[in-house]
């Protein structure tokens, strides 16, 4: 027997409401003024006694003028679908003023097993951030801010057995992470300070992925990954450095940049091949290209200012 159900809550001003069918609870908590709510659970099992769901919604928003979905949201708010085996946990937290969520987790191709996530918590103002997820499986999503006029952008297509995570502490900081044919390793992101940049599409993964940190302000980092077994760390501490890093096939890479407006460049492609660029000080500038040939190793160290570097491996 298939079981469906749609529920959808809007609320403004809600004060706790919820609802529960077929293992399906939404539960709603609003103070404040021009909140606004949107929830839709729809066949989220196909078979609730042999795959019981713990298909959950729960949203919380304390302060004014806090969406999620609905009239005034800038992204859906909570939709589950999920079928045929269900599994699936939405949570949004908000707190303060005029932040706005998302979350949409589908997975219609294939069985799950339960469960599927995806976190919100945002606290302050302004901050935005929307959670894609289409056919999971064990899927983790997480996203925490706090400040103010922090946005971030998570999805995940084909997924997996996948997890992605990030944080944001301060103003102003920017998070947008592809993990589209996914897998395992979901990248993880932690930022703090103001005005810092994070821009990564991953593709196909099979390794860990990317583990990208910025503590300080206005750094940026443009992370492209398309492969297998990839491994690629990045630390940016100081003020407005640049890291673009580039990397397919099988390979391990290390970017730390401590300081100011240092420039870090990589490219790997085809190949096992190992890489690290340390840059200490202010305004180096290190290029490491890797392409062709397997079993490359090429470690760049900069300490000082106004240093320039430039590994050309093929």
């Amino acid at each position: 027997m298939k079981f469906a159900l749609s529920t959808i809550a809007l609320g403004i001003s809600l004060t706790c409401a919820s609802l529960a069918a077929s293992g399906q609870t939404i539960t709603v908590t609003q103070q404040g003024g021009g909140n606004t709510v949107a929830a839709e659970q729809v066949n989220t099992t196909s078979d609730p006694v042999a795959f019981p769901a713990a298909t959950t919604a729960s949203i919380t928003q304390i302060g004014n003028n806090n969406h999620v979905g609905g009239p005034g949201a800038t992204s859906g708010g909570i939709y589950q679908i999920l079928a045929p085996r269900g599994g699936a946990r939405a949570t949004v937290s908000q707190t303060g003023s005029d932040n706005n969520a998302g979350i949409t987790q589908n997975g219609r191709l294939g069985g799950n097993s339960p469960p599927v996530e995806a976190v919100i918590t945002q606290q302050g103002n302004g901050n935005d951030a929307t959670i894609t997820q289409t056919n999971a499986f064990s899927n983790d999503v997480t996203v925490d801010q706090n400040g103010s006029a922090n946005l971030a952008r998570l999805r995940q297509v084909g997924t997996g057995d996948a997890s992605l995570h990030v944080t944001q502490n301060g103003s102003g900081n920017t998070a947008t992470v592809d993990h589209l044919g996914s897998s395992h390793g979901g990248p993880q992101v932690t930022q703090t300070g103001e005005g810092n940049t994070v821009s990564l599409y991953a593709d196909n993964l099979l390794g860990p992925g990317a583990r990208i940190t910025q503590d300080g302000s206005m750094n940026n980092a443009n992370v492209l990954l398309i492969g297998f077994d990839i491994m690629l760390t990045l630390s940016q501490q100081g003020v407005g450095n640049v890291a673009n890093a580039s990397v397919s096939g099988t390979s391990y890479a290390d970017i730390s940049q401590n300081g100011s407006y240092n420039l870090a460049n990589l490219t790997q492609a085809n190949g096992f091949q190992k890489a690290s660029i340390a840059q200490i000080g202010n305004s180096n500038s290190a290029t490491v290209t890797q392409t062709l040939q397997a079993y490359y190793v090429g470690n760049v160290s900069q300490t000082g200012a106004g240093n320039w570097s430039n590994v050309y491996q093929h």
